[in-house]
């Protein structure tokens, strides 16, 4: 058996000594360890403690001064809450977070970017001006005097058309594009309840057919100046549910478009089934509003109704838009309120109403509508009372 030990006249330290010396560093300065003690070491990273940033490293955006991050003093946090208070450290608030670290300086613009002094306008007083549509819409607004209709939705708002299926909402929103891209205004549609183009040609009367068709008989275009002075000012963005695609998928597509393409006015329907949970139709609502306004375009959302007769999305959504137009049956439960209607007892009319308009006044009663030949465009019908008879165009 051979002897792995010290050799004869080698202390066992002696022996430790010389293997020690076989493995350390060529270069280890004894002297530096004796007056700087190792300190705890966080893995990869010499002589840096825990939470500690590396020399000329910039801080994180979600990292706090003196090299936090909310996780780690959340997690701090929790340890305090575990050792129960036995004296440690006191507790974070995780929502003091936003309030840490340095403050922007004066110079920087994006202090004043969201800061608005309106002495500084050159034009304070504005005119709501119209976008004429051709239908019963262009009468549910008012001037500013109350003497004129305004003749056209309200520019630069951001409305709601609601009411039951087959009142011809869509056929109305249609007619409207075709007039509006045709005096040269870039438009957009926003088809979330059905398919716009029959691509298998199943033989269906798809939406782009319907569409053109409506808009050659409310423009009096033939099919090749349709497309020259209609389709071309047109683009179409589908957004039905079965694709997977959430509202915050469809904001991206919306606003790509407008700003490429420098869209003037929008329709949407509808507005509802981008919301297939019905729980956050006013919040969409709010947010598709407020970003018009910046980019200045007029926005049409059809919507829905309710078995009560209310709007999906209830009186948040009509808080929300800036103006909201109501299709609805109205009974003519007796022979008076028949007569003054020029309909007969207990017949049910169909009636359009402004419900609000924040930037015009709206026409005080409802207005009595019918279907245009030809398109299933919503006008006003000639029954319509003479007490309650729509106003001329301004």
């Amino acid at each position: 058996m051979l002897w792995s030990g010290p050799q004869p006249g080698t202390s066992l330290a002696g022996a430790n000594s010389k293997y020690e010396s076989k493995h350390e560093p060529e270069h280890r300065d004894m002297a530096t360890d004796d007056q700087n003690p190792q300190q705890p070491q966080m893995p990869g990273m010499p002589g840096m403690m825990p939470g500690q940033m590396m020399p000329g490293m910039p801080q994180q955006q979600n990292q706090m001064a003196g090299g936090m991050n909310p996780m780690m003093m959340q997690m701090m946090q929790m340890m305090g809450q575990m050792a129960g208070g036995m004296g440690m450290a006191p507790q974070f608030d995780a929502s003091a977070a936003p309030f840490q670290g340095e403050l922007n300086k004066d110079e920087d613009a994006g202090l004043d970017a969201d800061i608005i002094r309106p002495a500084t306008f050159d034009d304070l007083i504005r005119k709501q001006e119209p976008l004429p549509t051709g239908t019963v819409l262009d009468y549910l607004c008012l001037s500013e005097d109350g003497k004129h209709a305004l003749g056209g939705l309200p520019k630069g708002c951001t409305m709601a058309l609601v009411g039951p299926p087959g009142k011809g909402k869509t056929r109305t929103t249609l007619g409207t594009l075709a007039r509006v891209a045709q005096t040269g205004t870039k438009v957009a549609f926003v088809v979330a309840e059905e398919g716009f183009h029959d691509k298998a040609g199943s033989g269906r009367d798809d939406l782009g057919s319907r569409l053109t068709k409506i808009g050659m008989a409310a423009t009096g275009l033939n099919e090749a100046d349709f497309r020259s002075q209609v389709l071309d000012n047109m683009w179409i963005i589908e957004s039905q549910y079965h694709r997977g695609q959430t509202w915050d998928d469809f904001i991206a597509k919306y606003r790509y478009l407008v700003e490429k393409a420098g869209i003037g006015f929008v329709v949407i329907d509808s507005l509802n089934m981008l919301d297939p949970s019905k729980n956050k139709t006013a919040d969409h609502l709010s947010t598709l509003k407020t970003y018009n306004h910046e980019q200045g375009v007029t926005c049409l959302c059809v919507g829905q109704i309710k078995d009560t007769g209310a709007p999906v999305g209830g009186e948040a959504m009509q808080h929300t838009a800036d103006a909201v137009f109501l299709i609805e049956e109205m009974g003519l439960s007796s022979k008076d309120i028949a007569a003054s209607w020029n309909g007969k007892y207990r017949e049910r009319i169909d009636v359009i109403r402004a419900i609000k308009c924040v930037s015009a006044p709206t026409f005080p009663h409802p207005i009595r509508i019918e279907q245009k030949a030809g398109t299933g465009e919503l006008q006003v019908s000639d029954l319509q009372p003479d007490d309650k008879a729509v106003l001329p165009l301004g």
